[in-house]
């Protein structure tokens, strides 16, 4: 039974790997979890009732997050609303070494929710990975000139694992928590947390 689904949207694979990974997270806590794509047969029949709380990670691409997610909350928004929840917003300027793409990307974050009329109970931040192998040579080039100014490494003959797997531990850990204590309420303010 899955009673926290992990919905996200992804684009070169980092974001379904962080939402297996508090699914897996949260398994492990004694919570029945799924990492379900917002775009599978599969996140438009889940099964609501049985939902104790409810995550979506999304990833930045061009200052925004992926449409399907916006459209997938959308057409469930009753649901995210009505039980706890927590949106995790993956970039790579949340690791930047300059302030002002940080808090860019706090904000683009925090935006998300707001803009489809979710009142998510927290809005995490987590660092990506420089994909730079699975990029095409103008996107491979672009990433690379906006990592030089960032202070991320330029060296496109490898991926670079950015994302802080102790940082998605932790916040399976506190939803976790929360489900256990029987549950944040829905309209409490938003926790922000950042890598």
């Amino acid at each position: 039974m899955c009673e926290v689904p992990v919905f996200y949207a992804t684009t070169e694979g980092q974001t379904r790997r962080i939402a297996e990974a508090l699914a897996t997270h949260l398994g492990e806590a004694g919570i029945g979890s799924q990492a379900i794509d917002v775009t599978a047969a599969q996140a438009t029949a889940f099964s609501w009732p049985r939902a104790r709380a409810v995550v979506l990670a999304a990833s930045v691409h061009g200052g925004k997050h992926q449409r399907e997610a916006e459209s997938f909350v959308r057409a469930h928004l009753n649901a995210f609303n009505g039980r706890p929840s927590v949106f995790v917003s993956v970039s790579l300027s949340i690791c930047s070494v300059v302030t002002s793409e940080v808090d860019a990307a706090r904000a683009t974050a925090d935006r998300f929710p707001t803009q489809v009329g979710w009142k998510a109970g927290r809005v995490v931040c987590v660092a990506g990975r420089l994909a730079y192998t699975q990029y095409g040579w103008l996107k491979r080039f672009i990433m690379r000139r906006i990592a030089a100014r960032s202070g991320g490494s330029t060296d496109t003959t490898r991926d670079h694992e950015l994302t802080d797997w102790s940082q998605v531990r932790a916040i399976a850990a506190d939803l976790a928590a929360d489900i256990a204590a029987g549950g944040r309420t829905v309209n409490e303010p938003s926790m922000r947390q950042a890598g």
